[in-house]
């Protein structure tokens, strides 16, 4: 199981609210393969260098998106993220919408 806390959750889905607003809606999960699918508004789960949330609000040429990392998963804070990572997430990268 992941935690996040939840005020840096609300963080997250307004700063992904904001940036929709700005940049002209959603991004994709499905890394533009299925155009036209998914792109709502939303939070993915992501497992990559540990695992974090954050939204698909689009962004600005160059900007990142606000991430929020798993209580249990934090890469610079918790000696076992890897292997936290590896058995509730898997191995692979990816996200979850």
């Amino acid at each position: 199981m992941f935690t996040f806390p939840i005020v840096a959750v609300r963080k997250v889905i307004d700063q992904g609210i904001a940036d929709a607003a700005q940049n002209g809606g959603f991004r994709n999960p499905y890394y533009g393969t299925r155009p036209g699918e998914g792109e709502k508004s939303g939070v993915w789960l992501v497992g990559d260098q540990g695992v974090y949330l954050c939204s698909n609000g689009k962004l600005a040429e160059g900007a990142r998106p606000l991430v929020v990392y798993s209580e249990q998963c934090h890469p610079d804070g918790h000696p076992d993220w890897w292997d936290y990572k590896r058995r509730h997430f898997g191995a692979d990268d990816g996200i979850e919408f």
